[in-house]
C-alpha cells in the first residue's frame, strides 16, 4: 500500500543494498483522504533520521525548537459558560501537517530503483514455504518473498491472521476546514487561533487544530452512542454534510463551538471504527503495519505517528542486519512494535471515553451540561495526561531492542 505507513517503510528501506522492492498501490496515483496529522516529539526524531527534517520544516510556520510547547488546551464546553480545564505541553508542541504534505515529502525520498505499481488492487494473498503469492482485481498475480501488509483499515493482508476484524465504536465525526485568514476576521478572538484546543462535553468532542503552516484549521467533531458499539451500518463511512447539521448536533455548545462549525463550507461525516487487538503483528513471511494491524481510534493523534512507525523500525531492521534473516527481522520487529502499538491503541479508545465523559467514575453524569465534581475534573488531568506520556519517549530505544534481540538470537 501507498499510504503513509508504507512509504515510510519503503524509505527506510532504502540503504538496503540487497533487495528488490515493489510497491503496489490500489488508486490510480498516490493520494490521501482525510486531512491533518500530528506529530509528535517521538515521531519528529525518526523522522530527522530519515533525513526528511528539512522538507518538513519548510512546512511549518515556526520552525522547530526542543522547547516545551502547548500540545492541546482541553475546555468543558457543552454549556454557554464553558471554561479551561487542563493544558498539556511536549516538546516542541504539536506538529500539524496535512496527509498530503508528508505524503509528498515521503515520495520524494523514494528511491528510482523501486518499482511502483498503480491501479493494483490485490483481492488476495496465500502463503507458503517459499513465498507470499498476491492475486490482484486485475487478474495479474506476482509472488514476493516478504510481503509488508500496509494495506489499511479494510487489509486484505489481514485475513491471513486470526483476528476478530474491525467494528462500529458507536463515533462519527464532522469534518471541515477553515481557512484561517477569513475566520480571524470574523472571530479576531477565537481560542482556536491560537493554537490547537479541544472542546469535550457528554457524548461529544471537538478536535481543533492549524495545518498546512498555520493557514488552515482543521476541525472534527466527535458525536457518540456508546450503545451502538458493535452495531452493523447502513450508511457509508464517509458522505457529504451539512454545516446546518454540524450545528444543530453541537446546539447548546458553547459559542465558540458554533462559529468554529459554522465557518466549516463543505463539511463531511465519517464513521468511527476500531480493530480488536491483535495477537501477532506477523507471521513467517508476512509483516502488518499501520492501520492494518492496529486501527485505532483517533483520539490520541496517533494513528499516522504509529504507522510510521512501524514502517520505520522495520525498514530500518532490515536495513542493518542482513535481509536473508528475514524471519527473524519480521521476529524482532513484532517483538517490540507488537505490545507498543496494542497499548497506543487501548489507551487511544480510553481517551476517548474520558473526553466524552463516558469512563469510570462518569457514571452520574448522564446529560449536557451537568456539572463536573472536583474529583471528576482531577481524573480527567490525570488521566489524558498519562494517556499522553508516551510520546516523549524514543522510538530508536525500541529499535535498539530489536536489535538486541535479533543479536542475540543470531549469536545462538
Amino acid at each position: 500500500g501507498g499510504g503513509i505507513g508504507g512509504l515510510t517503510c519503503a524509505v527506510a528501506l532504502k540503504d538496503c543494498p540487497n533487495i528488490d522492492l515493489d510497491l503496489y498501490e490500489q488508486a490510480a496515483q498516490i493520494t490521501e483522504i482525510g486531512a491533518g496529522i500530528t506529530v509528535w516529539p517521538r515521531t519528529w526524531v525518526f523522522l530527522k533520521s530519515m533525513g526528511l527534517e528539512e522538507d518538513l520544516l519548510a512546512i511549518l510556520p515556526e520552525g522547530y525548537s526542543d522547547e516545551p510547547k502547548l500540545a492541546f488546551e482541553f475546555r468543558i464546553s457543552d454549556r454557554k459558560d464553558g471554561f479551561t480545564f487542563h493544558k498539556i505541553y511536549a516538546k516542541g508542541g504539536a506538529l500539524c501537517f496535512h496527509r498530503q504534505e508528508i505524503q509528498r515529502t515521503l515520495l520524494k525520498h523514494i528511491p528510482e530503483s523501486y518499482r511502483i505499481h498503480l491501479s493494483h488492487r490485490m483481492t488476495r494473498c496465500e502463503e507458503s514455504g517459499d513465498c507470499v503469492k498476491m492475486f490482484f482485481q486485475s487478474g495479474v498475480e506476482a509472488t514476493c518473498d516478504v510481503l509488508i501488509g500496509a494495506d489499511g483499515i479494510k487489509s486484505v493482508t489481514r485475513r491471513l491472521f486470526p483476528n476478530e476484524g474491525i467494528f462500529y465504536t458507536g463515533s462519527q465525526v464532522y469534518r471541515g476546514l477553515i481557512p484561517k485568514e477569513s475566520f480571524a476576521k470574523s472571530y479576531p478572538n477565537h481560542k482556536a487561533l491560537e493554537g490547537p484546543i479541544q472542546y469535550c462535553g457528554k457524548n461529544k468532542h471537538i478536535v481543533v487544530y492549524p495545518i498546512s503552516g498555520g493557514r488552515i484549521i482543521n476541525v472534527v467533531a466527535f458525536f457518540s452512542n456508546p450503545d451502538d458499539e458493535g452495531k452493523s451500518l447502513d450508511d457509508s463511512e464517509i458522505r457529504s454534510a451539512t454545516t446546518e447539521e454540524a450545528l444543530k448536533m453541537f446546539s447548546g455548545w458553547e459559542d465558540e463551538v458554533g462559529q468554529l462549525l459554522g465557518s466549516i463550507e463543505a463539511p463531511s461525516r465519517w464513521v468511527i471504527r476500531d480493530l480488536r487487538p491483535m495477537e501477532t503483528y506477523v507471521s513467517r513471511r508476512v509483516a502488518l503495519v499501520g492501520d492494518s494491524c492496529h486501527n485505532m481510534t483517533p483520539h490520541l493523534g496517533a494513528g499516522a505517528g504509529q504507522a510510521m512507525e512501524d514502517g520505520y523500525v522495520l525498514g530500518r531492521l532490515f536495513s542493518r542486519e542482513n535481509s536473508q534473516k528475514w524471519e527473524r527481522i519480521l521476529q524482532a520487529y513484532n517483538q517490540v512494535r507488537h505490545p507498543f502499538g496494542n497499548m497506543v491503541q487501548r489507551n487511544a479508545r480510553e481517551q476517548g471515553f474520558y473526553y466524552e465523559f463516558n469512563a469510570p467514575g462518569f457514571e452520574n453524569i448522564t446529560t449536557m451540561g451537568q456539572e463536573l465534581s472536583p474529583e471528576q475534573v482531577s481524573l480527567l488531568r490525570t488521566t489524558i495526561t498519562r494517556n499522553w506520556s508516551w510520546w516523549e519517549d524514543d522510538v530508536d530505544e525500541d529499535l535498539a531492542r530489536a536489535i538486541g534481540f535479533l543479536s542475540m538470537d543470531l549469536k545462538n
